[in-house]
């Protein structure tokens, strides 16, 4: 069971990082994007990231793997009120309203 969670943890992680490329590649042309997997959570590229290596911890229980894991979801989660705070900088109430629209950072109804 834990390897079939782990697997479709990674595989969720792996969807998200190709959906976020793949959106942020066509559609970046410096303004503030919204729309694809922005329109679900904030920062989607941390949300993929974060879900392969919980994935990846799941199925390789080692000591190594959950310390991948640990150190990734802290640095992830302290840096995201200082890069929100940069995007207000940038965007100003266009971020806000995003903020006010698409109210998870990181986690679908969690956070």
């Amino acid at each position: 069971l834990t390897t079939i969670v782990g697997a479709a943890l990674m595989l969720l992680g792996i969807y998200y990082i190709v959906f976020w490329w793949s959106y942020w590649k066509v559609n970046y042309k410096g303004k503030l994007l919204t729309g694809g997997p922005y329109g679900i959570v904030r920062h989607p590229y941390y949300f993929g990231f974060l879900m392969l290596a919980t994935g990846l911890v799941t199925i390789v229980p080692q000591v190594e793997t959950a310390g991948l894991a640990v150190i990734s979801w802290a640095i992830i989660i302290s840096q995201i009120k200082t890069e929100e705070e940069g995007l207000i900088k940038q965007y100003g109430a266009k971020y806000k309203e995003y903020q006010e629209r698409v109210r998870y950072r990181l986690i679908p109804g969690v956070y």
